[in-house]
């Protein structure tokens, strides 16, 4: 009698394990695979876009929650003011949607700065090497603006460059741009 009563433990805890460690991986994701971006829209580079736009980025895993946290967008370079907006994501969580709470300026230039901080809901790193073949490029201290300080002059603000914004080669994530029609 104890022996079942203990079978029949072990296969519930089995069963509870299974159940909490799934639903924290979206379908198909590896617990050992980096996720990487998929695709941005609007892809980098490109011009006259409608400032009416929101720019939707799609990762090649389900993401961890507070990851929209790690993804800004800026005006005219990747130290300019932050754009302020409403970021949503998928039910699968591979897709956000960052919706500005007003129209972008027309003709101006814009930067979709993702964190090299942002991990996957397997906890793993973002691998940004696959960027660059989209248009992307690392951020240097040097576009931090090094000589006065490291990190925007040597001042920090909300959602700048502090804590989970540089990666262990200095760098400070990646930067995607798009101009306005």
């Amino acid at each position: 009698m104890f022996r079942r009563s203990l079978t029949v433990t072990f296969a519930s805890t089995a069963l509870l394990l299974g159940a909490c460690t799934s639903s924290t991986l979206g379908l198909g994701d590896s617990p050992t695979v980096s996720p990487a971006l998929a695709s941005l829209s609007p892809a980098a580079g490109t011009p006259s876009v409608d400032p009416k736009t929101s720019i939707a980025l799609m990762f090649t895993m389900s993401m961890m929650t507070g990851m929209e946290m790690l993804v800004v967008v800026h005006e005219g370079t990747v130290t300019g003011a932050q754009v302020a907006g409403r970021s949503v994501w998928s039910t699968d969580r591979k897709t956000m949607t960052f919706t500005p709470s007003s129209s972008l300026k027309d003709k101006v230039t814009y930067v979709v700065h993702l964190s090299p901080s942002l991990r996957g809901s397997n906890g793993t790193m973002i691998n940004m090497t696959g960027g660059s073949s989209m248009g992307g490029q690392s951020v240097t201290s040097g576009m931090m603006g090094a000589a006065a300080g490291g990190m925007m002059n040597g001042l920090l603000g909300p959602g700048m460059m502090g804590t989970g914004w540089q990666a262990s080669d200095g760098t400070y994530g990646m930067v995607f741009t798009f101009t306005t029609a």
